[in-house]
Parts: C-alpha cells; sequence; structure tokens
C-alpha cells in the first residue's frame, strides 16, 4: 500500500467532451470530441463534500492538492500491479503520453482523533482521445493480471500489509476493482478508472465501514462535468 494510504499515512502523510462507445468492454474515442486543456484539470475534481457523499462521510477534507502523479513505486514489490495499489501513479503513466494531472487526497481532518474514510482523485489529461483510450484498454489487461490474488506491501516499521484483489470489470466505462485488506487492519477499498474524450479519471476510495463502491461513483461524477460534444 502507498504512503498515502490509511494504513501507514501516520508514517509518511504528511474539456472534455465527446460520448464514449463501449466496444468489447473498452471505452472507445468520440470521433468529434473536444479536448480538455491541462490548466482546465483542477477545476474537474469533485469538491470535498461531493466526495465525503459518496463515502457517506460528511469530515472529509482536502489534505493534499498536487499538480504531478505520485511515485510510490519504492514502496512495492510488485510494481506491475501499482494501478492497483494506488491511483494516479507516475509508475502507470510512464509512457502512456499524458501531458498532465490535477490530484487531491481527502480524509477526515489531521485534527480529527481517527479517521475512517480516504479518497483520492485525479484527472490526467493526454493529447487526443485515441491516446487516452489506449491508456484505458492497456489498464484493462494490467488490471486482471493482477486480478484474484494476495498483495503483500513490506512496511518500514512493523509487519507487512496484505491485500485481497477482486476482479475487475467495466461497467459504463468504468473500470473498477475492490481491493481488501486482511491485515493488519481492514480497510476496503476500491479503485476506478474512466476516460472520457483526452482525459483519463483516476480514483481510489477506502472505508473502514465495509466494501465501497465509491470509487466509481466518484469517477462518474468528474467524467459527469466533462462537456459534451
Amino acid at each position: 500500500m502507498t504512503p498515502r494510504l490509511p494504513a501507514i499515512a501516520a508514517l509518511l502523510c504528511l474539456s472534455v467532451s465527446g460520448c464514449s462507445a463501449v466496444t468489447a468492454g473498452s471505452a472507445q474515442p468520440a470521433e468529434r470530441a473536444q479536448l480538455t486543456s491541462p490548466d482546465a484539470l483542477p477545476a474537474l475534481l469533485l469538491s470535498a463534500p461531493d466526495v465525503g457523499a459518496a463515502l457517506a462521510s460528511d469530515d472529509v477534507v482536502v489534505t493534499t492538492d498536487v499538480s504531478k502523479a505520485w511515485n510510490d513505486s519504492a514502496h512495492f514489490a510488485d510494481v506491475n500491479c501499482l494501478a492497483i495499489a494506488g491511483a494516479a501513479q507516475q509508475g502507470v503513466y510512464s509512457g502512456s503520453g499524458s501531458t498532465a494531472v490535477h490530484g487531491q487526497v481527502l480524509r477526515e481532518a489531521p485534527t480529527a482523533p481517527a479517521w475512517e474514510h480516504y479518497a483520492v482523485q485525479a484527472v490526467v489529461s493526454f493529447p487526443s482521445a485515441q491516446a487516452a483510450s489506449d491508456f484505458f484498454a492497456a489498464s484493462q489487461r494490467g488490471w486482471a493480471e493482477c486480478s484474484n490474488r494476495e498483495l503483500n506491501y513490506a512496511q518500514p516499521i512493523g509487519p507487512p500489509q496484505v491485500w485481497s484483489v477482486g476482479q475487475p470489470s467495466t461497467d459504463r466505462d468504468v473500470l473498477a476493482v475492490s481491493r481488501v485488506q486482511e491485515s493488519p487492519q481492514r480497510w476496503a477499498c476500491q479503485r476506478a478508472l474512466t476516460v472520457h474524450s483526452n482525459v483519463a479519471v483516476d480514483v481510489e476510495a477506502c472505508s473502514l465501514d465495509g466494501p465501497t463502491a465509491a470509487a466509481s461513483a466518484i469517477a462518474g461524477q468528474i467524467a459527469g462535468r466533462l462537456p459534451s460534444a
């Protein structure tokens, strides 16, 4: 798990337009789609209350706001499954042709006695709708290769984190997969990815309340903010 994620955060935390068609479960670029410029990315992200609503929490706030991909690859033995572990990872987008990133981490306020919800929302621009679609197709293949297995992440202190990964699926152009922490805690997370024209919407949502579909909900709402052709 990444140092931004729940179990070890205390240690290290410190336009798009056009419709997509689905062919064989893959998001396809619209033939006539406006492109979103990098400077338009920040406005696409949801407000903290909207993210909190998806997580069923009124208390989440933005704790981190970035304009570059996160680089947590050093914390994983199996970097081929880095996309399952966290959203908007540098190692995942490297070589994809992406041109800009904007992302946020949200959770309960740092002053809270404990936190039970966590999310990362990110938007990534590409030079063309085709490039974004190609990234989505590659992600479908990559996520499938990491499905139905355990992922073990060594920690600088204490026992390794053990996560069980489910089976990815694509529904309404949103690729999603569940990930449940077996030890030392019981976080339930969902990863979600969708593309709309030349923008990828990359989301992670986690909860101590049990299985969550919040990442898919957040990704869908962000995609819905993108203008139509």
